[in-house]
């Protein structure tokens, strides 16, 4: 659906993206992480066309994306909602700055604060909203449109833990309808509702995983033994392997090459040593994000 191909953008003679390529399938939800100033934002001020890129492409089925800016719904960072306005007002004040009919918006605008959880708040002014309401009338104004590509950046960044609770709720509801785009740097709520992660750090993308990859470490594994097995001064290793013991009875063993179960459980019924449970290394999103970021 979305191809971003080789895509380079400067300020002021810094390089802030530098050849970044992946592509969005229609359905998904993409999480772009990256520590600050990784130039997540600036890539997705490129896709929609709020600043230009020097060179590379980005294509939406195929074409030009500049071409499809009624088919994305955008929610920036900052919304600049007026604080005297109530939720209808505002809808219909950003609408009409889209384009959208005074029918469309009569016929819609009260779906659609129903579909973001603002049910009977059409006439409360945006002052009298919580921190997770006002995210909420920003999602709607992002999607009042009924876009095909949803790209929100920073969501829950700001919001208080019911807040960002209420926020994830809504996302796992409209991924289900529509492809979403997430820059996020809380980890813990990406890995909830993204289908895949794309990792930038200093404009460059450092990892491209999904929530099926990656998430086992094939040279790290974790073995457990009697505990009263001593075997910590009598477990001699092939040179393959690097081991310790993680506490009685329980130990790693690493290695520089993908670990292959059935080795290592003859080196170590050749000891003697009598296995109760083997397992590769099951790892979170936060630790391979740390482990990428770290290694670049």
């Amino acid at each position: 659906m979305i191809a971003i191909h080789k895509v380079n953008k400067s300020f002021r003679g810094k390089k802030i993206l530098k050849d970044i390529s992946f592509d969005i399938a229609e359905g998904e939800c993409i999480g772009l992480l990256g520590p600050n100033g990784a130039g997540k934002t600036t890539l997705l001020k490129c896709m929609t066309g709020i600043i230009r890129y020097e060179s590379g492409k980005i294509t939406f089925l195929g074409k030009d994306i500049l071409n499809f800016k009624n088919d994305i719904g955008y929610l920036s960072q900052h919304t600049d909602f007026k604080q005297w306005m109530t939720c209808e007002e505002s809808l219909r004040f950003f609408g009409s700055l889209s384009g959208l009919s005074k029918d469309y918006l009569n016929d819609n605008i009260n779906e659609i604060l129903t579909d973001v959880g603002l049910k009977d708040k059409n006439k409360y002014r945006v002052e009298e909203l919580s921190g997770g309401m006002k995210q909420r009338l920003g999602i709607a104004q992002a999607i009042l449109h009924r876009p095909k590509l949803l790209i929100l950046d920073e969501p829950v960044s700001a919001l208080d833990p019911v807040g960002r609770n209420e926020i994830k709720n809504l996302i796992k509801k409209l991924k289900s309808y529509t492809t979403v785009l997430i820059s996020t740097h809380i980890l813990d709520d990406a890995s909830e509702f993204c289908d895949r992660y794309i990792i930038i750090k200093s404009g460059k993308i450092i990892g491209n995983i999904t929530n099926q990859d990656e998430t086992v470490n094939r040279k790290q594994v974790y073995f457990q033994v009697n505990t009263d097995e001593t075997i910590t001064s009598t477990m001699k290793l092939s040179k393959t392997y690097e081991w310790e013991e993680i506490k009685t009875g329980q130990f790693s063993v690493t290695s520089n090459e993908p670990i292959i179960f059935s080795q290592l459980i003859k080196e170590l019924e050749q000891q003697n040593i009598q296995i109760n449970s083997l397992a590769y290394e099951k790892k979170d999103l936060e630790k391979i994000f740390l482990e990428l970021v770290s290694e670049v």
